[in-house]
């Protein structure tokens, strides 16, 4: 099966024009090849680029065996949150199943929503991220209720976590103002702590959870990372951040350790 990469511009070439139209040429695929794509839906212009690949491979009469998407764009939008809302992540996978690939492979994705609405898809575990701690008699910190679905999981996936601490998270849609509570805060005093999730935007959940807890090692293990307000504040609460290159970003603190997201399932 022959690989096309739209994150780093493996068998295809990209052009952006000035006035942003994305535009792909692919040259070393034939009638009847089988194709794999790798596309990190991280903004619009990879969303294009995606379309116009899967017409590219159409117009070559390639067959498009499978699609890999290491981060999903719109997964956290999953329902009507206000009145008058666009369900996000239902526009995507509509465009996604436009695209006629055989099966979809999706990395930790954000919940079940995206699962059910997109065709032929199937989600890779974050197993390999839990993996990665090493510290010993860990407490996890479950930070919402979401991340609670996944706890029996970390477990059995990692013998290193002994105990657990849940938080009470509450967002007010409309102003996007966060009130957080951990409830056994003692739990975490002098201990190894770690916090598993699948997403970072900003930080502002695992910032709050820190401000709460007196930890003897704090970890941040994420299968996606953004963080879009940089590293300057994590860096005084946290010993380590564990995350993938799902985002196709590159990451310059310190603190970070990266790993390869699972591409193949």
């Amino acid at each position: 099966m022959k690989t096309i990469n739209l994150n780093i511009s493996e068998g295809i070439q990209l052009t952006l024009f000035p006035d942003n139209q994305p535009h792909v040429n692919i040259q070393d695929i034939k009638e009847d090849d089988e194709v794999k794509v790798i596309c990190s839906l991280t903004d619009s212009i990879k969303v294009m680029q995606l379309l116009e690949t899967a017409n590219a491979l159409d117009n070559l009469f390639a067959k498009k065996k499978l699609l890999i998407i290491p981060y999903l764009m719109a997964a956290r939008y999953d329902r009507l949150m206000q009145h008058g809302d666009s369900i996000d992540v239902k526009v995507v996978a509509d465009i996604i199943n436009s695209c006629g690939f055989s099966k979809v492979l999706l990395f930790d994705v954000h919940s079940d929503v995206s699962t059910l609405l997109i065709k032929n898809a199937v989600n890779i575990t974050n197993k390999q991220m839990v993996e990665q701690y090493k510290m010993e008699e860990g407490v996890l910190i479950c930070p919402d209720a979401g991340a609670a679905k996944k706890v029996p999981q970390y477990f059995e996936w990692n013998k290193n976590l002994k105990d657990i601490v849940y938080c009470s998270k509450n967002r007010n849609l409309a102003t996007g103002k966060l009130t957080l509570e951990v409830l056994e805060p003692q739990e975490c005093e002098n201990r190894n702590c770690v916090i598993i999730d699948d997403i970072c935007d900003g930080g502002a959940t695992f910032l709050a959870i820190a401000e709460k807890i007196k930890p003897k090692h704090l970890t941040l293990i994420v299968s996606h990372g953004i963080f879009s307000k940089g590293f300057a504040v994590l860096e005084q609460k946290f010993n380590q951040i564990i995350v993938s290159n799902s985002f196709n970003k590159t990451y310059t603190s310190r603190i970070v350790k990266e790993i390869p997201a699972i591409l193949e399932g």
